[in-house]
């Protein structure tokens, strides 16, 4: 009867709340078994919109003179803020204001930081890691690297990253993976990988959290003749990023390309939709079971693309008009042309929109929710970077921080408090 229970429970969330109710419970969920059988499970529904737990960011809106006053200070904090979407707006409407609660450091999760990471900003994050970078100063910052750190808030682990000993790369994503030790132990890995792209060529390079040193690899992918890359966010997952390639003939979108990062790494393409290659910016995604997700706005309605690795077309999944989820001045005004696709997360089914005159906005394909992220917060002038968590890698912590898998040491005690906090957090706010 209990199995019959749970497995009619599909949120993630809904699992952790009953895992905290008594140890009968916890101990079933926090089972490999029953994990590896969510995991499965999972790839039969949609979005999930309890994985986004947060958006982080750094002001970069302060003059040079007061970032210098406030670097002096030892342990006065300007590392990235984060923003919980449990107070974000909750409706669209004349009362529409930024959250007055003051929002919190990143030292918050990770104690005694102080100035260690002043002035980073979020780059990336994956399954609770994030990923931070600190530009380099002076005239040539060409060539000069960028100071890097991976974090996950929800340990309170920080790993500092060695620069890298050429000029910053294009972009970086994260790739993270759980591994499970002869006792059965879970732990989790991570590869931070960077990408330079020359005209037709990629080059990149990755470092690996086990072997603790960067990896480069000598061959360097290749586009096919006439395509060039898109400045548009990509996507990673399972070893792999996904990137919008187009057409330099008749400069329209053509392609999906994949980049393989294995010890070759190797470029494999896929042909996007019509109505796509007619759109001036679509976001490209990945969903929870590895399909790629095309997001297209045409006016004032997003229509939503999905694409099966078991299948050889595209299929339209939905189409929204956001015309009632809107605030009605921008509808009034006919801003239409003035609203943009910021960021796309495929396993919470999270958009963000820009909003010329009003600010970014958070719309929610599952429920068709819109909240209003803030106009004097989160604004172009900030690096903005969304956090979700895979609530399943959550459940596997458990085996680490609950019921004495993990070895009774000083740090037990924090790490559990940390989890309960933050999970209890999230729940005790959302619906």
């Amino acid at each position: 009867m209990i199995d019959k229970i749970l497995s009619h429970i599909t949120d993630p969330a809904s699992l952790a709340r009953l895992a905290s109710t008594c140890k009968f419970w916890r101990n079933i969920i926090k089972g490999r078994t029953f994990l590896d059988c969510l995991s499965r499970r999972r790839h039969d529904h949609g979005f999930t919109p309890s994985l986004l737990l947060r958006f982080f960011y750094q002001d970069s809106t302060e003059s040079p003179p007061q970032l210098s006053q406030h670097h002096k200070g030892k342990w006065c904090s300007l590392a990235p803020s984060f923003m919980p979407i449990s107070e974000l707006s909750q409706s669209i409407g004349s009362r529409v204001r930024c959250n007055a609660l003051a929002p919190a450091k990143l030292c918050t999760f990770i104690r005694g930081l102080g100035a260690e990471l002043n002035l980073y900003e979020p780059i990336a994050s994956q399954d609770g890691f994030l990923a931070l970078r600190h530009r380099p100063k002076g005239t040539n910052d060409q060539a000069q690297s960028d100071k890097l750190c991976v974090c996950n808030p929800l340990t309170g682990e920080i790993f500092h990253i060695p620069r890298i000993p050429v000029a910053s790369p294009d972009m970086y994503t994260l790739h993270v993976t759980e591994d499970v030790n002869r006792s059965k132990l879970v732990s989790q890995s991570f590869q931070l990988v960077a990408i330079w792209i020359r005209q037709r060529t990629f080059g990149t390079g990755f470092y690996c959290s086990k072997a603790k040193r960067w990896m480069w690899f000598s061959d360097t992918p290749e586009l096919i003749p006439d395509l060039y890359a898109v400045r548009s966010p990509a996507a990673a997952s399972h070893g792999a990023i996904h990137f919008l390639c187009g057409s330099s003939t008749n400069w329209t979108l053509t392609h999906i390309v994949t980049l393989h990062v294995a010890a070759h790494p190797k470029l494999s393409y896929l042909e996007v939709p019509l109505d796509a290659k007619r759109s001036k910016a679509p976001l490209l995604a990945n969903s929870a079971d590895g399909s790629f997700l095309l997001l297209l706005l045409k006016g004032l309605q997003v229509s939503l693309w999905k694409h099966c690795s078991d299948t050889s077309s595209w299929v339209l999944s939905e189409t929204i008009n956001l015309a009632s989820s809107l605030p009605p001045r921008v509808v009034q005004m006919r801003a239409r042309e003035k609203i943009k696709l910021e960021m796309f997360l495929g396993k919470s089914g999270a958009v963000v929109l820009w909003v010329d005159g009003e600010g970014l906005f958070l719309f929610n394909l599952s429920d068709g929710l819109m909240r209003k992220i803030g106009d004097e917060r989160a604004t172009k002038k900030y690096s903005f970077c969304p956090y979700e968590i895979d609530w399943l890698s959550c459940l596997s912590i458990m085996n680490l921080v609950v019921d004495g898998s993990l070895l009774l040491d000083a740090g037990r005690k924090t790490i559990q408090c940390r989890w309960r906090k933050t999970v209890a957090r999230h729940m005790k706010k959302s619906k």
